[in-house]
């Protein structure tokens, strides 16, 4: 099998291993029921060594399946890409699963599945029968266990993946702190080397200079920088590696920190006449992303235009997309960034910066973990294009230099368990619940005796404290039912006795309710769920009371369910940006005035946080541009279409317990179904005809509409007018999607 695997590693190009993969193929990598813990330099070839482990599992049985499991739906969409060109011409079929979290998606007939951990964890909550397939899991990144927000489900998945499947795990980082507890966890052989196939060093910018440290902390080589600009020591650091060759990467602490610094750089002076010109072209790419450009799109060109760019959550998938590739191509030399950009997507570079060790969080100025630091600096270094790469951090008079040399010497933080998190506890244990792994609290128990937080703590009882708290609210919520045991709401309590664990009364059994199984497929918070469920019953109430008066109630209700989902728990954090005053004393009395005609009454300042937010999703369905809503809120592209996916889920999980409820009320079923499309489109109401038809988008829309073309049957009757507005290609492929469609009578084309 090795023979095969390396002939069709050197059809693609791969002529000899790298030091860490034959380490790893000489520990047992192909031995299936053995797991493994890599941990790695970045660029080193960990992903290398989960493809020899998948093609071990999958050429010599087709009927079989591997999973790669990654962060970011990004870095999930590069490897699909990646791994189609190189593997499906052997016959191995390759899905991209990031989807929607409430379909089973049929991927049967797949043999490498590319996912992220929740949407995977989704697909086994709707039971589909090819994860008993799976033989072999990667998981990248897998350091990520300790995330706060995001470890908990990463945790729950492994320790599912290890105790009810027989899966070979494994598991790929750069950077983990306590190695050795995480391999023993997996029950995994932990391989760990330093090699790397580009030199990194790491040192601090410092004034005129480059300190260039080695291990122990020590300066071992004192790099002078030209000035080029009196003003800046950082532009300095920055044309000393362009003028070389090399491109750069800057971390910093936040969005707008990555955009200021990019607006203080101008390479123009340092650039050829070719790539000025291909900056321009770039230029105007981006200005077209949007039918009209919003002020982030329009600060992005221009920096572009100087040879940099910054790259944020703020940016859409598109913009990021034109900026990677054109770093890739060296035309971009500089992207001034967020650490996000450290996971993994492939833009190496030949000098990384570190710009910040502190960032705001909960209200104060904390140090980045050493974790974050090196995963960014780690970039550095772009294989057979740099002879080494520069890891640096820039001092300036906020942080001392000893304080910097402590990040770039010695481990890392230890990993933590995050599966304390409330949110985590309540969706996974109504999962366990719905999928029946877990019946009772004896099973309850045996679950959590074999997650990584318990090998980690040995003593459980904190958690059970927690677990008990998630078993009341879910019963209290209508998700579960609890047959046996005492205590408030049927469920027994608990005597905590250091390690130990006293039950008072018989055996506890936990049954899931159709609206628990609904709300643990929908993939959505309970506490989310417990909210949409209350607020449509609210909702129903109001309308059928007729507390809204002579108020338009179609109105009050598609912005009730938008106030509704801004108040759940996926909706956070909810970001105090910008409204239509400035001044606070106005702007709060104009979101009060907002919702009180609406037949929403304020309670707190957090509520009007909710009414906030619901005004951008309102705004978005009214058509308002994207400049604008940019320019009203201060909410840039990215998040803005960030939300709107999580506001079409959460719309979607809403329509469903609608179902589940049994409430007939006939507005609010035509606002849901409404709110479908209105929310995907961003588009009025009357748009919504022409909007179910393929090929047309709200910008097409609105021009068929304006012109008095506002139905299926509008478009034949003035197919020639169509054609007038919107060009003969894309009018003939309408009409051929009318023509296929059942719902055109036949009769129109006689």
């Amino acid at each position: 099998m090795l023979e095969r695997i390396l002939e069709i590693l050197r059809e693609n190009g791969i002529k000899e291993l790298r030091p860490p993969q034959k380490r790893v193929l000489e520990r047992g990598l192909l031995d299936k029921g053995k797991n493994f813990l890599i941990s790695i330099p970045t660029a080193s070839g960990k992903t290398l060594i989960g493809e020899i482990a998948l093609l071990n599992h999958l050429l010599e049985d087709r009927s079989k399946k591997g999973l790669f499991i990654v962060p970011l739906k990004a870095l999930a969409s590069e490897k699909y890409e990646e791994f189609r060109r190189k593997y499906e011409r052997y016959g191995i079929k390759v899905a991209l699963s990031i989807g929607d979290y409430d379909e089973e998606e049929d991927l049967e007939d797949y043999n490498i599945i590319i996912t992220t951990a929740e949407k995977l964890d989704s697909l086994i909550r709707h039971r589909v029968r090819w994860i008993e397939d799976v033989s072999v899991a990667i998981i990248d990144e897998i350091h990520l266990i300790g995330n706060e927000e995001r470890g908990g489900t990463l945790e729950v998945l492994i320790t599912k993946l290890k105790s009810k499947y027989n899966v070979q795990i494994i598991g790929l980082s750069a950077t983990i702190g306590n190695p050795e507890e995480l391999a023993q966890w997996l029950d995994a052989e932990l391989v760990i080397d330093n090699w790397r196939p580009v030199k990194l060093k790491k040192g601090i910018g410092y004034r005129d200079k480059i300190l260039f440290v080695g291990e122990d902390g020590e300066v071992v080589e004192e790099y002078p920088l030209k000035t080029y600009n009196s003003r800046s020591e950082l532009f300095n650091l920055v044309i000393d590696c362009v003028l070389d060759g090399g491109s750069l990467l800057i971390f910093c602490n936040s969005k707008r920190k990555a955009v200021e610094e990019a607006e203080k750089l101008d390479l123009r002076d340092y650039l050829s006449r070719e790539e000025l010109r291909e900056l321009r072209r770039i230029k105007e790419e981006i200005l077209s992303v949007f039918d009209r450009p919003t002020e982030t799109c329009k600060t992005l060109a221009e920096c572009i235009e100087r040879g940099v760019a910054f790259h944020h959550a703020g940016l859409t998938y598109e913009q990021r997309r034109i900026v990677e590739e054109a770093f890739r191509r060296r035309i971009i030399k500089v992207i001034c960034c967020t650490p996000t950009l450290s996971m993994g997507v492939n833009v190496p570079c030949r000098r990384a910066i570190v710009k910040d060790l502190k960032r705001f969080s909960k209200g104060s100025r904390v140090f980045i973990p050493k974790m974050e630091i090196l995963q960014c600096i780690g970039r550095a270094g772009r294989p057979n294009l740099d002879p080494y790469g520069e890891g640096i951090i820039y001092v300036d008079e906020k942080v001392s230099a000893e304080e910097v040399k402590d990040y770039l010497v010695g481990p890392v933080e230890p990993i933590s368990s995050g599966l304390y998190n409330p949110r985590t506890l309540r969706s996974h244990i109504l999962g366990l619940i719905a999928l029946g792994d877990v019946k009772d609290r004896e099973s309850l128990r045996n679950f959590i005796e074999n997650t990584f937080y318990a090998y980690q703590y040995g003593n459980i009882s904190k958690i059970l404290e927690y677990i008990e708290e998630v078993i009341r609210f879910l019963e209290f919520s209508g998700f579960i039912s609890v047959e046996g045991g005492e205590g408030k709401y049927g469920v027994k309590i608990l005597t905590l006795d250091g390690d130990g664990i006293s039950i008072r009364g018989g055996e506890e059994r936990y049954r899931i309710t159709p609206l628990g199984r609904r709300v643990s497929e929908l993939y959505i918070d309970p506490f989310s769920g417990r909210v949409i469920i209350e607020g449509l019953k609210r909702l129903n109430k109001m309308l059928r009371k007729k507390y809204l008066g002579n108020r338009d109630p179609l109105d009050c209700a598609t912005f009730y369910i938008l106030y509704l989902i801004s108040k759940t728990s996926e909706m956070l954090p909810l970001l105090w940006i910008k409204s239509y005053k400035k001044d606070k004393k106005n702007k709060e009395e104009f979101l009060t005035y907002e919702a009180l005609r609406r037949g929403i009454f304020i309670e707190n300042k957090r509520d009007l946080k909710y009414i906030r937010s619901a005004m951008i999703f309102y705004d978005w369905i009214r058509e308002v541009p994207e400049d604008k809503i940019e320019e009203r809120y201060g909410i840039e592209p990215g998040i803005l279409r960030y939300w709107v996916e999580q506001a079409k889920w959460l719309l979607h999980a809403t329509g469903e317990l609608y179902k589940i409820l049994k409430i007939e009320n006939e507005i609010i079923s035509q606002v849901l179904e409404e709110l479908k499309i209105r929310i995907e489109y961003g588009a009025g109401r009357e748009l919504i005809d022409l909007l179910k038809i393929k090929y047309i988008g709200r910008a097409r829309a609105r021009m068929l509409y304006n012109a008095g073309i506002r139905s299926a049957q509008d478009i034949i009757d003035n197919y020639d007018k169509v054609r007038r507005i919107l060009g003969d290609k894309i009018a003939r492929k309408i009409l051929k999607e009318l023509k296929d469609s059942e719902d055109i009578s036949l009769k129109l084309w006689e």
